[in-house]
């Protein structure tokens, strides 16, 4: 509580923030490619996903990619070209991440520094480090009854719930998004902020 009092003391605004997983989410993973996205040539964002983005930024979120990218930890893909499709990724969606995020780890890894960490989902560290990242830059605050998750497997959905953060499957999202477009991105931001008793006037 001491620390949400000096937030607010200084200004500090509580936010809605979106947190989309990437593979099978906004682009497309190894369901759709037949093989899991290595490097910036693989990368193919679902159709409408751009736009939609774009909505929840000009609503006032921020949004932010959360990806287990364990390629990395069991040498099946480099950093670098991991790197890469990430950059690809963000172009694709029109540049609308306030930040991208990857686990590089695996527990199959038999390196320890690898196999062992607290960000892979669906452990919470990399929401968690995005959110104190996001904070310091912008002086808000992100309330888990004000965030959204968004994913396609079995880890985000537990991922979200661990973190206390509502879901929504992947498939789900895109066709309501898509079908409702700018009214229902309104509607979700304004009953999350309502919710907190703290809705603003727009600016």
């Amino acid at each position: 509580m001491k620390v949400v009092k000096e937030w607010m003391e200084r200004g500090s605004r509580p936010t809605p923030i979106l947190f989309v997983d990437l593979d099978g989410t906004i682009r497309h993973g190894k369901e759709e490619l037949g093989r899991f996205v290595n490097r910036a040539a693989d990368v193919k964002v679902f159709d409408g996903v751009p736009e939609v983005l774009a909505l929840y930024k000009a609503a006032g979120w921020r949004i932010v990619a959360i990806s287990n990218q364990g390629g990395i930890a069991l040498n099946l893909v480099t950093a670098e070209d991991c790197a890469e499709a990430m950059l690809e990724t963000y172009r694709q969606c029109g540049n609308v991440f306030d930040k991208m995020s990857y686990c590089s780890h695996h527990p199959d890894s038999p390196d320890p520094e690898y196999a062992i960490c607290w960000c892979r989902k669906p452990r919470i560290g990399l929401l968690i480090i995005a959110a104190l990242g996001l904070a310091e830059i912008y002086n808000e605050y992100y309330p888990p009854h004000l965030a959204l998750f968004i994913g396609d497997r079995p880890e985000d959905k537990q991922c979200a719930e661990n973190a206390g953060i509502e879901f929504m499957g992947a498939k789900t999202w895109r066709g309501y998004q898509l079908e409702r477009g700018h009214d229902l991105v309104i509607a979700d931001r304004e009953k999350r902020v309502r919710a907190a008793g703290i809705l603003r006037k727009s600016n």
